[in-house]
């Protein structure tokens, strides 16, 4: 009997073998059928089918996975590809193992580049890089292969073809393989520039831009020529309700100062009101013009003489400029130090400056006097003055101006006029104000628990520009009285309207918070501007100081004395109190007294002096 069945259980596995051979090529919808009456062989067969069943519906549950991968893959690419569009950045990939780099279109627009080549050597990236900037980022790429670091994050700058160059943020991480080292670095590069050399509120490259171009310039030995410019009437023009703030004035500024014959100039701007102009002497050569030509078409620019430009906009500018080829010239600072010292100079005559060497000895006392200052400052070293300031009417003492003085052991006194200027144009305004700053909260203290102690005094600041662009301004103030346990009321800050045009917005939020907590504010030199009005209506203001030039011989002058009693009865009316400067004559007094009850300051009544001296001539009775 086993004889007869097992040929035949052979047959039927032959037959299902045979059948199943259409597997070899992925296909499993077939159907085995045998042909023979043995139970055993059918019960095969019928296995068989199942298990073919089984297969087939997991092959069917396989591709529609895979079908939904795919569409989920396609879906996530495409989300991909969209975030890296909107980001605008550009994409790279380098394959360590075969030292080969993978850069998208969008890297190579960003510097400018023609996309000719699907990959490029290491290399070819590393040369792209700013020469100061490439050991910076190789060594964040070695630290990010040797595993120090999780991410690649570093800044550098990148050559372009037509802008010089431009600020880049690399952004990137490794992807490791079974020996657990670093075989492919892959991310972004995103274009920095618009935050590290551009403008925030006009748009215009800024002073960092302008220094890494003089240096770009110099270290290829370029020569190459630079003008500042400084907008005097822009107070003027923001009065015009047509041109409410800055921002709507800088594109014009931009195109009146970038519009020169055939030169291609670049225009920074420096502050609110100053703005530089760089250019190349080759191209000057070229189109025969001279430095003084391009100072004057700027002048004539600027005023639209010509009437060149759809806006009739006039502004009145100082113009200061230096070229590199007429100075021995190291370092780019010192070109960049020459362009301010004929700035200054400009303003200061009234006519256009070129910097030359005859101006460099003129220049050795100013540097002393920096120098001397800056130490001074870091020292501590510096006192002010403090002029008594009394009742008109009954000669009562109500407080003093504290006056910035800078006596120095070789140098002598320097005049305020002198040195102020000098750390206006360095840097070191926020220092000397916070250094005076201290100094008076510190005579407060002292006077208010000693000579003063029953008296109700003030002392009178004044603030810089920069003091008041400063967000923490105010709470540095506050804190600083705090500390010293002086009351808020018996400090006043002066403000000029050339401090609060620099950035108004910002000076009336630090002014509004110091007086809320009792901080008294004079609107300093009342005008001398063009704004002076609309101050008093934007600022929260105590006090209203007529400027000197108003003062001087008032007794003489009708229009002076009309003026004065105008500016007396507008601040009765809104209920400020009022100083009068620069008194110098008895006649003078009796003629303000005569207008009303105003206080006095100024060198009839008493000058400026130390601290101790200053108590010591105060009169008895005055306190």
């Amino acid at each position: 009997m086993a004889d007869t069945h097992h040929p035949s259980l052979r047959q039927v596995i032959t037959q299902i073998a045979d059948q199943l051979c259409d597997t070899i090529d992925n296909n499993f919808d077939i159907h085995v059928a045998v042909d023979t009456p043995d139970t055993e062989g059918q019960k095969l067969a019928l296995l068989v089918n199942f298990l073919l069943e089984n297969v087939r519906r997991s092959l069917a549950d396989m591709q529609s996975l895979n079908e939904q991968l795919e569409d989920k893959v396609k879906e996530r690419t495409s989300l991909l590809d969209l975030i890296l569009a909107g980001s605008n950045d550009g994409v790279w990939i380098w394959d360590i193992a075969n030292d080969e780099l993978t850069l998208s279109g969008r890297w190579y627009s960003m510097l400018e580049l023609p996309h000719d080549a699907n990959t490029q050597s290491p290399e070819f990236w590393f040369q792209q890089i700013h020469p100061a900037d490439r050991s910076r980022f190789s060594d964040a790429i070695k630290r990010l292969r040797k595993g120090e670091s999780e991410h690649l994050n570093v800044e550098y700058r990148v050559k372009t073809t037509h802008h010089g160059y431009r600020w880049m943020l690399c952004r990137g991480v490794c992807q490791k393989d079974n020996n657990q080292q670093c075989s492919i670095v892959a991310g972004t590069q995103t274009d920095i520039s618009a935050m590290r050399i551009f403008d925030q509120e006009s748009g215009m490259p800024n002073e960092r831009y302008l220094r890494e171009r003089v240096e770009d310039a110099l270290a290829e030995e370029h020569s190459l020529f630079l003008v500042y410019v400084t907008v005097e009437n822009i107070d003027a023009i923001l009065t015009s309700s047509e041109h409410p703030s800055n921002a709507m004035l800088y594109p014009i500024i931009q195109e009146r100062l970038s519009n020169v014959r055939n030169l291609h100039l670049v225009a920074s701007k420096l502050s609110a009101i100053t703005f530089a102009v760089m250019g190349f002497e080759s191209e000057l050569a070229a189109n025969d013009v001279s430095i003084e030509d391009v100072c004057q078409q700027l002048r004539d620019n600027c005023a639209n003489t010509q009437q060149t430009f759809k806006d009739e906009i006039r502004f009145e500018v100082a113009v200061g400029a230096v070229a590199s080829s007429m100075l021995r010239i190291e370092q780019s600072q010192q070109l960049i130090n020459y362009a301010w010292s004929a700035l200054r100079r400009a303003r200061q005559l009234g006519q256009t400056c070129i910097f030359t060497e005859s101006h460099i000895s003129q220049d050795s006392r100013r540097i002393q006097v920096e120098q001397e200052l800056r130490r001074s400052l870091m020292q501590n070293a510096l006192a002010p003055d403090y002029q008594a300031i009394y009742s008109g009417r009954t000669k009562t003492l109500v407080g003093f101006e504290a006056l910035a003085r800078f006596r120095h052991a070789e140098l002598g006194t320097v005049s305020p006029g002198e040195f102020i200027p000098i750390a206006e144009d360095t840097g070191l305004m926020r220092e000397l104000g916070y250094s005076i700053l201290d100094s008076t909260i510190a005579t407060i203290q002292r006077w208010q628990t000693e000579a003063l102690r029953d008296h109700p005094f003030y002392i009178a600041v004044n603030v810089s520009a920069i003091q008041l662009q400063d967000p923490y301004f105010a709470d540095n103030v506050l804190a600083k009285l705090e500390g010293a346990n002086v009351s808020a009321k018996r400090l006043k800050l002066e403000v000029t309207e050339s401090t609060l045009v620099e950035s108004f917005k910002h000076a009336a939020e630090q002014i509004d918070k110091l007086r809320q907590q009792g901080v008294r504010i004079a609107l300093d030199d009342f005008g001398t501007g063009y704004s002076s009005l609309s101050y008093l209506r934007s600022l929260a203001i105590d006090t209203l100081k007529i400027d000197r030039s108003f003062v001087a011989n008032l007794h003489e002058n009708k229009q002076k004395s009309a003026i004065i009693k105008t500016v007396y009865e507008l601040a009765t009316e809104l209920d400020l109190s009022v100083v009068a400067e620069g008194v110098e004559e008895a006649e003078e007094l009796d003629f303000l007294n005569s207008i009303g009850d105003m206080a006095i300051q100024g060198f009839l009544l008493a000058r400026p002096l130390p601290a101790d001296e200053a108590i010591d001539q105060l009169p008895r009775g005055t306190y």
